[in-house]
């Protein structure tokens, strides 16, 4: 299975009225992600709000886009929780919708120690059917995996993988040079996604590519293909706009609202995030006119 490319960390549409899963809008919207061109899908993250939802609420998104991809794209299946057996369980359920791997965010609200985090992801994995990806992104978690932790867990046959939203371009580029090459190394801090490329990550898992799918797809493909104008051109015309706009905001929350603004109304956020105030809106929404207008006037970026 070949891990790479630009993954969409799925935003999770939800009925404004009865803050429950929105089905008929989850299955549309994925199926405009898949026909964008991404490489991959993961749905059940944070942008996804997994930690609002109930257990069958999480399934029934991962059970709805896996059905709608078929074979058409890999499937992140989002499995975290705080403890083995839970988490375990996530992975067997997601193996039961046909899910390709399972997202396995580090442990949280309990400061743990990188032995206890060790052991956390390898008692996962040997009870997993489904490869495991690491997930590290400890602004939220409150728990790192440090780097010789992830390098011990990377020789593991049912670790694939890591999605490090550390937000540190030294870490990441540690990891990549210290773990084996069939271990796939995502860069979850969009605005670092051209360096970390060229410091031979496998793959960004992007926010902004649930507005502007196709774009972050050509970002990957352009750098694969050597085109480094055309890099540039998209991280100075989207990315760095589109992360900046979001950066001190609830993403998940300024994420719907831009995805609403393209085209697509995937509902409000959920408690306890708050909806978004009328200045912050307007603000979210300036900043993508003014993004769209660059993409017009950039050939580059068709």
């Amino acid at each position: 299975m070949d891990l790479s490319g630009v993954v969409v960390p799925m935003a999770t549409p939800t009925d404004r009225r009865t803050e429950e899963i929105d089905v008929s809008t989850l299955e549309r919207f994925t199926d405009s992600l898949v026909e964008a061109g991404v490489h991959g899908l993961f749905p059940g993250g944070s942008i996804g709000e997994f930690s609002s939802l109930t257990p069958d609420q999480n399934h029934t998104v991962i059970e709805t886009v896996a059905s709608v991809v078929g074979d058409r794209t890999c499937v992140f299946a989002g499995c975290g929780d705080t403890s083995v057996d839970a988490v375990v369980e996530n992975t067997r359920t997601a193996a039961e919708t046909n899910a390709d791997v399972a997202v396995i965010v580090t442990p949280y609200y309990l400061s743990t120690t990188q032995m206890g985090l060790e052991e956390f992801f390898t008692n996962v994995a040997e009870c997993s059917p489904l490869p495991i990806v690491l997930y590290n992104i400890p602004p939220l978690t409150g728990n790192a995996i440090e780097i010789e932790t992830v390098i011990s867990l990377a020789d593991h046959p049912n670790i694939v993988g890591l999605k490090d939203t550390s937000g540190d371009l030294t870490y990441h580029h540690q990891v990549n040079e210290q773990t084996n090459a069939a271990f796939s190394v995502f860069q979850g801090a969009t605005e670092l996604a051209a360096a970390s490329l060229e410091l031979g990550a496998d793959g960004i898992i992007a926010g902004p590519a649930n507005i502007f799918p196709n774009l972050l797809a050509r970002l990957y493909n352009a750098h694969a293909a050597g085109d480094n104008d055309a890099v540039s051109c998209i991280m100075n015309t989207v990315v760095v706009p589109m992360v900046s706009a979001t950066s001190d905001l609830p993403t998940a929350a300024a994420i719907k609202h831009l995805v609403a603004v393209h085209g697509m109304d995937i509902g409000t956020p959920l408690p306890p995030l708050p909806p978004l105030t009328k200045t912050e809106r307007a603000q979210l929404e300036r900043t993508y006119r003014h993004v769209v207008e660059a993409i017009e006037n950039n050939i580059i970026t068709q």
